[in-house]
């Protein structure tokens, strides 16, 4: 380990000088595989599990089962990335005026990928994922640097060689995330999951009976998509503070807040508001924006609909009437949110925990209708 921690130390803050030396070692495939290759992608797949499973998408943990098994196989199909590409590292080298060796094409190819793996980590805060950019373009910039030194390219051909090899390794990286999706919807990981970050907490809370959700959330009437007028939630004082009910689900609301930002068609208007009693929990917020179904990554007539299943419990999104509704439960943390766009530019979610449940959260979304949008578009 130690050996490996110096590896990537030299490879971080003195990359010309350590392409050298990596040049001129003699280690066997399997040893280099095992010894540094295994551990470094062993990053991005446990942080994957801990960003998607433990920290949770909007504060909604993923089913470990499904996250779990698409790590591994992304493990394994990135283990074997690595290997093909060091093939095509050593199938491009002489035409170059570089040699044909897969034993140093291996190197620069398992070296190169240094900074990403290690980037990797802030996979399970997404938050931070400008680091992990970061970490993409600083490894392709590694194997810009190392590929002419290891393969021992040509002076005249060697900035072409890692150009070449540099455009290669985008192709394999755009092809391995394409993958990792693909084999992370087949696992069941619901594909919002993979594409939106919203803003709901985390904590520990009751569990919730399968068959209850299965009650409390049956499929809804048409009507259920429609904006309707909704008393309880209209701003009646000029205050859009208001338009958050005092108490919300048998909830005492505990915080509110107003923001208003961009101007003419920019302009968007956001309300936010938190109800708690005891350990029960609800986080609403209420948008109306033009730009807010590209903020939460689905909207308009390409937007698709799913419904997924599980033992710990289920993650859907459907056009009812003129809105598209998201729902997502966990049976494990009993933990989950409801969420309707209407128009593209009205947007409702309410996220809660602590035993509250679906049906109480579709509810809480509903309060929100024509009267509440009118103000807020006052406001716009």
């Amino acid at each position: 380990m130690k050996a490996v921690i110096a590896r990537v130390k030299d490879l971080l803050i003195s990359p010309k000088t350590e392409w050298d030396v990596i040049g001129a070692e003699d280690v066997a495939p399997r040893r280099l595989v095992a010894g540094f290759v295994a551990p470094m992608l062993a990053i991005p797949a446990v942080a994957t599990v801990v960003g998607l499973s433990v920290v949770g998408v909007g504060g909604v943990a993923v089913p470990l089962v499904p996250v779990v098994v698409s790590a591994i196989v992304f493990y394994v199909l990135a283990v074997a990335g690595i290997v093909l590409f060091a093939a095509a590292i050593s199938f491009m080298a002489p035409r170059f005026g570089g040699q044909a060796s897969f034993r140093q094409a291996l190197k620069v190819s398992a070296y190169s990928i240094t900074a990403a793996t290690l980037a990797g980590v802030t996979v399970a805060i997404p938050a931070l994922g400008i680091f992990a950019t970061i970490g993409a373009v600083y490894s392709l910039y590694l194997l810009f640097l190392g590929a002419p030194k290891v393969m021992h390219a040509s002076g005249a051909s060697a900035v072409n060689f890692s150009i070449v090899t540099t455009m290669t390794a985008v192709v394999f990286a755009l092809v391995a995330g394409l993958a990792a999706m693909a084999v992370m919807l087949a696992a069941g990981v619901p594909p919002e999951r993979l594409t939106s970050y919203t803003s709901v907490d985390g904590a520990e809370a009751a569990s919730a009976a399968t068959e209850r959700v299965k009650a409390e959330t049956a499929v809804l009437p048409p009507e259920a998509g429609k904006l309707r007028d909704a008393p309880a939630a209209t701003v009646t004082t000029g205050d859009l503070r208001d338009a958050a009910p005092v108490k919300l689900a048998g909830l005492d609301r505990v915080s509110v807040s107003v923001e208003r930002s961009g101007v003419g068609g920019a302009r968007t208007v956001r309300l936010e508001a938190d109800y708690q009693r005891g350990a029960r929990y609800i986080s609403l917020q209420v948008i109306l924006s033009a730009s807010i179904a590209q903020t939460i990554g689905f909207g308009g007539a390409s937007t698709s609909e799913y419904d997924l299943e599980t033992t710990d419990g289920y993650a859907r999104r459907r056009r009812i009437g003129d809105a598209i509704v998201t729902e997502e439960w966990n049976n494990t943390s009993g933990t989950g949110s409801y969420g309707r766009l209407v128009n593209d530019r009205f947007y409702v979610k309410a996220a809660g925990r602590g035993g509250i449940s679906p049906a109480e959260l579709r509810k809480a979304v509903e309060l929100f209708g024509q009267g509440t949008l009118a103000q807020f578009e006052a406001e716009s």
